[in-house]
């Protein structure tokens, strides 16, 4: 099974429809959406009828759609818009929902996050759980001892870029006590920046999978073997490339280390 799905801050200047057809083209059997825009400027899924539309377009290229972004619990708790969006990620079929906590009450972020759960589980869409430097929740044990205290079956999302920057390296992954991991995200990087930099390569500039230092064989290794691995790697590092041209050069180094992880006699090589 292909397990690797686009994620659209990989195709930036692409439209939804877009987005879909890139994918067709390359043979990416999943893709993610945004259906809440937050704070990223990144094209998202604004009506039921382009949501309907889309759909359409995913199911005739034979391509699944996954992850929902990006809902975040706030102190506010949860707005209108959560609804209205939690109806556009139905209507397109997709299947889990990307959410990332900012209430330093935690207490309360549980009890939103159970009324979250609640919403998403009546249009029949699972929940995950992001941890990031931006947020309440910044490492794997955060989002695993809030997760273990809320009365809900969400799950974990883990995303490389935020062990490397939020924990310095993949420990905790390898721990065995990570939590239930039911989602995960791949690029690529530096194993160090300046903090000021996190945000800025968060949101437009990672590396592509394989063109960085961090250790994503390992990474893939240490995963559930069933969760979805989105590529989520916007990036500077080709600025005459097209959004395909990135996406197939996304594709290919990830299946590369998919190739690399999974590969009995290249893990035997280095064990």
């Amino acid at each position: 099974m292909d397990r690797l799905s686009l994620h659209p801050l990989t195709a930036l200047r692409s439209t939804t429809s877009e987005f879909l057809d890139i994918a067709g083209r390359l043979a990416c059997p999943t893709v993610s959406f945004f259906v809440h825009a937050g704070r990223s400027a990144c094209p998202h899924v604004e009506t039921l009828a382009e949501a309907r539309d889309l759909k359409r377009q995913a199911e005739a290229l034979g391509i699944r759609i996954c992850s929902l972004d990006v809902f975040s619990i706030g102190p506010d708790g949860l707005p209108d818009s959560f609804a209205h969006a939690l109806d556009r990620g139905a209507a397109l079929g997709g299947e889990r929902v990307t959410v990332t906590v900012g209430d330093p009450d935690l207490a309360r972020a549980r009890a939103a996050l159970d009324t979250f759960c609640g919403m998403a589980g009546e249009r029949d869409l699972a929940v995950h759980v992001e941890f990031h430097a931006f947020g309440t929740l910044n490492t794997l044990a955060d989002v695993r001892d809030f997760l273990a205290l809320a009365p809900t079956d969400a799950t974990i999302s883990a995303d490389a870029l935020h062990f490397y920057r939020n924990e310095v390296g993949l420990d905790s992954l390898l721990s065995g006590d990570t939590g239930p991991i039911g989602h995960a995200q791949i690029c690529d990087g530096p194993l160090t920046r300046p903090r000021d930099e996190w945000l800025e390569e968060a949101v437009t500039d990672r590396r592509l999978p394989g063109e960085g230092d961090f250790d994503l064989v390992t990474f893939l290794r240490a995963l559930p073997r069933d969760v979805i691995i989105d590529i989520e790697a916007p990036t500077l590092a080709h600025p005459g490339a097209s959004d395909e041209e990135l996406c197939q050069r996304a594709l290919t180094g990830a299946r590369a280390l998919m190739a690399r992880a999974f590969d009995d006699s290249a893990q035997g090589a280095t064990t």
